[in-house]
């Protein structure tokens, strides 16, 4: 039960920096659904499985959106990387023109 909450835990991450919130959506509801299933299957109660569905379903979402969160702070970072260096070049050149 750990290994598959961290699994789920870690796709979830990895899609957030990789595919749109509408098919993590689709994604996370099914399998949430299938854990669900299982928990039943395994003799839970209806309420357990349940609430095992729901569980993994917003594990899931708060990796997404750690995910997508993760990927918005390093392509910013990355960005600004960029951004300056560019102006320390220009920064640069215009100083030993002025030599």
């Amino acid at each position: 039960m750990l290994i598959i909450t961290l699994v789920a835990a870690l796709v979830s991450i990895a899609a957030g920096t990789s595919i749109r919130a509408w098919a993590f959506a689709i994604f996370a509801f099914l399998v949430a659904i299938g854990f669900g299933g299982v928990a039943f299957a395994d003799g839970s109660s209806v309420i357990a499985a349940t609430f095992s569905g729901v569980a993994i379903l917003a594990l899931m979402e708060i990796g997404y959106v750690a995910g997508v969160f993760l990927s918005g702070f390093v392509r910013r970072s990355a960005r600004l990387r960029e951004n300056n260096s560019a102006a320390d070049n220009v920064a640069a050149t215009s100083e030993h023109q002025q030599s």
